[in-house]
């Protein structure tokens, strides 16, 4: 007979069987918690067991400030290529169902962010440039007070300017066209502010507001930007300075000179897009067969397929795939000659750096005497405007801001364009010179970024406006420079 020390082989057998039966029907049909079988009772906090973490039930408005909240934190940390729904919601503790319950997808939650955070940096901003001034107001002073005002704004909730003035791109039509109206306000408000305040003056008149004001929100954007990624170089009082001092390089009594406008240059037609031709008709007679392509021209070929993409869709819509479909060829053929997206990209930067500084450095004369600011500026602008007219893709590229490219190629994009406002800073220097001692405090460095952004502005004008041809926009600006003075 067994005993307690030496159980029967059999018994024993038989118990554990039993038990595991015991156990699986219990699962099976709900009539035992099998937790109970492997752990201990956790529901006193002082047993010390460990608390499954759960994300608590918010109500819909809370749930959705956290997940804007969760967001902005993300893009503030990691940049726009960070941000998915997989990332917000592995973020926030929740399932991407909840996000999807709140926003409908990506665009819809960034749409919903942008609406949120313009709301509170734009609506001071909107409020001082749309209020009815009154006749009593010194527009110099006002214009002045106006810019320390939206400078320390933007150092008093840099996260949020952060996000307005460098805005999401590429990522639907939806996204683009809210980021578009929202600019067009703001760019609506500063022409009718700009009109009272030349008309108050006293002048100069006759200016284009509109394309004026382009101009001034573009340089408020960029002077936005250095505040936010240097605030110790490029202070409030820094700024408004310039603001100041800007004034006085056009007098309200300002006359044209009568100089002749500068010409765009004649560069031919614009340059074809790489992509294949559409698909030939079933109807048509068989092509001949096509031959094997050189792997030089195959690259460069596949370069001109993926600037074409990116000017026309965002660094995020540039794939190997993507190109593959657009060039006629496999995904094969594409890695045959780039190992991976990267270096495809990197490669299309280097080409379009090197076609653009071709352009850029016939822009910088090397010997400017005998023109006059005006002048000089003018026929820099031609010369500009002509190019973008000649190959849209190209300036596209070339005016995608680093904040919308990827983390990996942004340094390179920031080394271009300071490498750029360096090359610029002769000149500048040597044209306020040529307008005498009433530009001698002008701030060299922070004008000859602020005229960059500005001649980007006006070939984004050209790019997304048309119906506006590069000939008008010159004509426009030309209005201005020819008021330039000249000496003292």
């Amino acid at each position: 007979m067994p005993s307690p020390a030496n159980p029967d082989p059999m018994m024993a057998t038989s118990v554990w069987v039993g038990v595991m039966l015991l156990v699986l029907l219990g699962t099976r049909y709900g009539l035992v918690a099998t937790a109970s079988l492997h752990t201990p009772d956790c529901s006193d906090s002082h047993t010390g067991c460990p608390v499954a973490s759960r994300t608590p039930r918010l109500a819909p408005e809370v749930r959705r400030a956290q997940l804007l909240d969760t967001t902005l934190d993300l893009i503030t940390e990691e940049g726009f290529a960070a941000v998915s729904v997989e990332a917000v919601a592995r973020r926030a503790g929740v399932t991407r169902p909840v996000i999807y319950d709140q926003f409908g997808d990506l665009d819809g939650l960034m749409v919903a962010l942008l609406d949120r955070e313009e709301a509170a940096a734009l609506q001071p901003l909107l409020a001082i440039v749309g209020e009815d001034q009154g006749d009593d107001v010194d527009p110099e002073a006002f214009l002045v007070e106006a810019v320390e005002t939206f400078c320390e704004a933007v150092l008093a909730a840099p996260r949020t300017w952060r996000l307005v003035v460098m805005p999401p791109r590429g990522r639907s039509p939806e996204l683009e066209a809210r980021v578009t109206r929202s600019r067009r306000i703001v760019v609506e408000r500063v022409a009718a502010l700009l009109h009272w305040g030349l008309v108050r003056r006293g002048g100069p008149l006759g200016l284009d507001a509109e394309l004026l004001a382009r101009v001034v929100v573009a340089c408020g954007e960029d002077g936005a930007r250095l505040m936010l990624e240097q605030p110790d170089r490029f202070p409030p009082a820094r700024l408004a300075a310039l603001a100041r001092e800007g004034l006085q390089l056009l007098p309200a009594d300002a006359t044209p000179a009568g100089a002749p406008r500068p010409t765009l240059p004649d560069l031919g037609p614009p340059r074809p897009s790489a992509a294949r031709r559409p698909e030939p008709d079933p109807a048509d007679p068989p092509p001949a067969p096509a031959r094997r392509m050189p792997q030089a021209e195959r690259r460069r070929q596949l370069i001109g397929v993926a600037l074409d993409l990116v000017a026309a869709e965002g660094f995020g819509a540039l794939t190997m795939e993507e190109v593959a479909r657009r060039a006629g060829v496999s995904k094969v053929v594409v890695y045959r000659s780039f190992a991976n997206v990267g270096v495809l990209l990197l490669a299309l930067l280097r080409v379009a750096e090197r076609r653009t500084r071709t352009t850029l450095e016939g822009l910088l004369p090397t010997d400017p005497a005998g023109r006059t600011p005006a002048v000089l500026l003018g026929e820099a602008l031609a010369s500009l405007l002509a190019a973008a007219e000649h190959d849209p893709p190209l300036w596209r590229l070339a005016l995608l801001r680093p904040e919308q490219a990827p983390k990996a190629v942004q340094a390179v994009i920031h080394r271009r364009r300071s490498a750029l406002a360096r090359d610029l800073r002769p000149l500048v220097r040597w044209g306020l010179q040529g307008v005498g001692a009433r530009a001698s405090g002008v701030d060299v460095e922070v004008l000859t970024r602020l005229l960059l952004s500005a001649g980007e502005e006006l070939v984004r004008e050209v790019l997304e406006e048309p119906r506006t041809p590069a000939d008008e926009i010159l004509e426009k600006v030309w209005t201005l420079l020819d008021r330039l003075p000249v000496g003292d």
